[in-house]
C-alpha cells in the first residue's frame, strides 16, 4: 500500500503538564513550530496544574495555572489553528487526588494512592465534579480524553469484592462498569463531545467480554505503544474492530525510554513512528476511520516520579516525528528542514548519548537542550570516576577508614574529581538563567535536586575525604622528617 494512502486527520501533540509545566510565553513561541511541522491539535494533560476550585481546591498545586492562564493557552492554540483536547484521569493515575487525606477514603487499596474504588458512589461524584470544572474552562471542545489507563489495583477492596459477587462481575466487567458510568455522564452533560480513552485495560480482554462492555457508542479507544518494535496482542485489532468503528493511536516523541532519562534518543522514537505507520497501513481497513494519532511527550512517569526529558530537549524529535506522521515517510530533507526551523548550526544528534560535542543551536529553550547534553557528559564522567580500578583497589571505604592509602594513587583521582566538580558546578550555574524562561516556578528546584545536587554532594564528599587523608599523610611525613632531623 502506498505511503500516501495513509492519512491521519488528527495529529495531536501531548503536553504533559504534571511535570515541568511550560510558561505561557514559551508556549506562544513553540505552537507555530508545531503547526508548521504538521500538528493539528494539542492533547493537554493538566493534572494538578489545573485551577480546581471550591471543594476541589486542594487538587491544584501552588504552581497551577489560573483560569485566565487556561483561557490564554486556548486562545494561543486557536490563533495557531490547533484543536485542544483536555485529558482528565478518571480511574487510575489519580495520585494527585488520592494523596490528599480528604479523598483517601476513595482509594481501592488504602495505602496506595493510584486507583479509586469503582464501587464507591462518592468516587464517581468526585470524578464528575473534576470533569465539570475542566469542561467549564473548555466550553467549545469537540473531544475529551478520560484517561483510564494502568488501573493496577482493581477488585481488591471489600466493597468491590461484594459488588463483584452480588452482580457476577469479573475484574474486566468491574472496570467497564465505572468507565460506562463516567462516559455516560459526559455524554449526557456534553452531548456534542466525543470521548476518548486509553486502550490498555481492555487490550487483553477476551472478545465476548469486549462485545458486552457497553462502550460501543460511548468512547473511542486510543491504542498506545511507545516501543520501536511492537508487542501488542495478535488479536487486538480484530477484537477492537468488532466493537469500535473508530480508533485513535498514540506514539511518543520523548519521555518513554526511562523514568529518569535526561535526553531524548530521536532514533528510538522515529523507529516507533515507523512501526506505527506500517501497522496502520495493514489494519486501517478494519475500521471505519483511524481518526488520528497523539504523539505523547511524558514529563514524568507518574505523579511521584522524577522529571524526565524536559520538553525543549524533545523538540527536535517532535519535529521529525510530526513530519514523518504527516507525510508517511521521512528523508534527509526533513532533518534539514527541522534543523533550519530550530536554527541548528551543527547536525542534530539523533542519539545525544553518543554525541561527543554540544550542538550549536538557537531555538526556544535551546539553552536547556544544550544543558541536558552537557549534564549527560559530566554525569558519565562522574560515574566513570567512581568505577575506576584505582577507586576500588586503593580508595575503597575500608582503606580510607583505616587511613591506609598511598598519595600516589589518591592525588590523580582527587585532581580528576575536582575537574569534574568544576564542570558540574558550571552546569548548575546555567540552570537558573535558562529554566525561568521556559517553565513555571518549581521546575528549576526539582531538576537541580534530582540531577545536579546528588553529583555535587557525591563529588564534594569524596574530595573532602581525599584532601583530609592527604593532609594526614603530609603531617605524618613531616613528623618522620622531624624525627630524622633530631637523630
Amino acid at each position: 500500500m502506498d505511503d500516501q494512502q495513509l492519512h491521519l486527520p488528527s495529529r495531536l501533540v501531548h503536553l504533559d503538564f504534571k511535570g515541568a509545566p511550560l510558561c505561557l510565553t514559551y508556549i506562544e513561541k513553540v505552537l507555530p513550530l508545531l503547526k508548521k511541522w504538521g500538528a493539528t491539535g494539542l492533547l493537554i494533560e493538566y493534572e494538578d496544574t489545573f485551577p480546581y476550585n471550591g471543594d476541589l481546591k486542594s487538587l491544584a498545586a501552588p504552581h497551577a495555572y489560573s483560569n485566565d492562564n487556561i483561557k490564554h493557552i486556548l486562545k494561543l492554540a486557536s490563533d495557531t489553528g490547533l484543536e485542544v483536547i483536555p485529558l482528565v484521569q478518571t480511574f487510575g493515575h489519580l495520585e494527585f487526588v488520592l494523596k490528599h487525606e480528604e479523598f483517601s477514603s476513595l482509594r481501592e487499596v488504602k495505602k496506595y494512592p493510584m486507583a479509586l474504588c469503582p464501587s464507591n458512589s462518592e468516587a464517581l461524584q468526585l470524578v464528575c465534579r473534576m470533569i465539570d470544572q475542566v469542561m467549564a474552562l473548555h466550553p467549545n471542545i469537540q473531544h475529551f480524553h478520560m484517561g483510564c489507563d494502568e488501573v493496577y489495583h482493581l477488585g481488591i477492596c471489600e466493597v468491590c469484592k461484594r459488588n463483584m459477587v452480588d452482580n457476577s462481575l469479573g475484574r474486566d466487567q468491574l472496570f467497564f462498569s465505572h468507565v460506562r458510568e463516567v462516559a455516560s455522564y459526559i455524554k449526557k452533560m456534553y452531548p456534542n463531545v466525543t470521548i476518548i480513552m486509553w486502550d490498555d485495560m481492555l487490550r487483553y480482554s477476551e472478545l465476548p467480554i469486549i462485545l458486552n462492555c457497553g462502550l460501543q457508542n460511548l468512547v473511542e479507544p486510543m491504542i498506545w505503544h511507545y516501543l520501536p518494535k511492537f508487542m501488542l496482542p495478535p488479536d487486538l485489532w480484530e477484537n477492537l474492530s468488532a466493537v469500535f468503528p473508530n480508533i485513535w493511536v498514540a506514539s511518543a516523541f520523548k519521555g518513554a525510554t526511562g523514568p529518569r532519562a535526561p535526553v531524548t534518543n530521536i532514533r528510538y522514537h522515529l523507529d516507533n513512528h515507523g512501526t506505527w505507520l506500517d501497522s496502520l497501513r495493514a489494519i486501517k481497513n478494519k475500521f471505519k476511520e483511524v481518526k488520528g494519532i497523539a504523539i505523547t511527550g511524558w514529563q514524568r512517569y507518574d505523579h511521584y516520579a522524577v522529571l524526565c526529558e524536559l520538553f525543549p530537549h524533545g523538540l527536535p524529535s517532535l519535529g521529525l516525528c510530526l513530519k514523518l506522521v504527516e507525510q508517511g515517510t521521512s528523508g534527509q530533507n526533513d532533518t534539514e528542514e527541522v534543523a533550519k526551523d530550530l536554527k541548528f548550526f551543527t547536525p542534530i544528534p539523533i542519539n545525544p548519548y553518543l554525541s561527543p560535542e554540544i550542538p550549536v543551536c538557537e531555538f526556544p529553550g535551546s539553552e536547556i537542550y544544550q544543558l541536558a547534553i552537557e549534564f549527560v557528559h559530566v554525569e558519565a564522567a562522574c560515574s566513570e570516576l567512581f568505577v575506576l580500578d584505582g577507586m576500588a583497589a586503593w580508595m575503597n571505604e575500608y582503606n580510607m577508614e583505616r587511613r591506609f592509602v598511598n598519595p600516589v594513587h589518591v592525588e590523580p583521582m582527587l585532581g580528576r574529581a575536582i575537574s569534574i566538580l568544576d564542570s558540574v558546578l558550571s552546569v548548575d550555574g546555567k540552570v537558573k538563567s535558562t529554566f525561568k524562561y521556559v517553565f513555571l516556578e518549581g521546575t528549576e528546584t526539582e531538576w537541580r535536586s534530582c540531577f545536579i545536587l546528588p553529583l555535587i554532594k557525591r563529588l564534594e564528599t569524596f574530595i573532602s575525604k581525599a584532601r583530609s587523608l592527604l593532609a594526614i599523610k603530609d603531617d605524618e611525613d613531616k613528623d618522620e622528617l622531624t624525627e630524622i632531623d633530631e637523630i
